[in-house]
């Protein structure tokens, strides 16, 4: 659930910020100042966090997880430079950020297939 809400938000993030970019789009501002996307999925992962506490809501976590961690590698970049270099080429480094979180929860999307059904062969689910 943590990689397909990964690779969901990733995919409407990239799109809505490249439509805000292009001309009038999808803003958050408050007073005159924007909020860029990487609060939000700081807000996310620490929400997480909390819940984690008391091992409620496992689904909704790993949902919110991965919205959380799209939002904040997507703009990796600004916390590296602390200035929003998000179109400019030291951006790209969102880019690698983003690729590495994705692997990551792909192994570990994998790693849970493994555990959860430890006689299986793949996603057939022909039992051994």
């Amino acid at each position: 659930m943590a990689t397909a809400s990964y690779f969901a938000t990733l995919v409407s993030v990239r799109i809505l910020t490249s439509l805000s970019h292009s001309g009038p789009g999808p803003d958050v501002s408050i007073a005159g100042t924007h909020i860029h996307h990487f609060v939000f999925g700081i807000v996310a992962i620490l929400v997480v966090g909390v819940l984690a506490l008391d091992d409620i809501w496992p689904i909704g976590r790993a949902v919110l997880f991965g919205i959380g961690a799209a939002l904040v590698l997507d703009e990796f970049a600004l916390a590296v430079f602390l200035k929003d270099v998000y179109w400019l080429p030291q951006g790209s480094l969102s880019l690698i950020a983003l690729a590495v979180g994705l692997v990551a929860l792909v192994i570990n999307a994998w790693r849970a297939w493994r555990v959860m059904w430890p006689g299986t062969r793949g996603a057939g689910g022909d039992r051994s």
